[in-house]
């Protein structure tokens, strides 16, 4: 089409969006020198020509662009302010965790320290024997747990399988009238 064309045939405008009113007052009205494109709300609507139409979607492609840009950046605010709180937390959950396993000691430390003391001077006042007694006894205690730990984790983690097989074998028996073991 020639230019000629496009002036005869223009382009049809999108109605412009709605302004927020209430219907006591009047619509803004368009200001004197103002473009074809800011018609208020209500008004008619002029046709456009192809080079207005042209500037008209170039505006709304720099409006649509800013408006995911600024999606985008709100976005990536969240994900960093989401990522700073995790890092606080985990950091909080560490010095928190330092600080319980620094009680811990210490309590350990006094307990043990007031056992050697004691077991020392039952032996004469012979404090390296209440300390080897004490060292020796913490430490058959701490074995003698974790030797309980791993056998009742081990115990029940074996009645779990057998249960998971048998629910299988009662499975096999109500579908198919045997199971794998026949």
């Amino acid at each position: 089409m020639s230019s000629e064309q496009h002036a005869r045939h223009p382009v049809p405008r999108r109605p412009a969006p709605e302004h927020r009113f209430n219907g006591d007052e009047a619509a803004p009205a368009v200001a004197e020198g103002a473009s074809k494109t800011d018609v208020p709300a209500g008004a008619a609507q002029p046709e456009l020509t192809e080079r207005e139409g042209l500037q008209l979607l170039l505006k709304q492609f720099q409006e649509l662009r800013e408006y995911v840009s600024y999606y985008a950046a709100a976005k990536t605010d969240s994900a960093k302010c989401s990522v700073r709180n995790a890092i606080r937390r985990i950091v909080l959950a560490a010095l928190g965790f330092v600080a319980l396993a620094g009680l811990i000691v210490m309590a350990s430390w006094f307990v043990l320290s007031g056992i050697a003391q004691g077991v020392g001077a039952w032996f004469g006042d012979q404090a390296w024997i209440g300390t080897l007694i004490t060292g020796v006894l913490a430490l058959t205690g701490v074995g003698l747990g974790v030797s309980c730990a791993v056998a009742i984790r081990n115990n029940a983690s074996r009645k779990r399988t057998v249960r998971k097989y048998e629910t299988r074998h009662a499975r096999q028996r109500a579908r198919f009238g045997r199971d794998v073991r026949d």
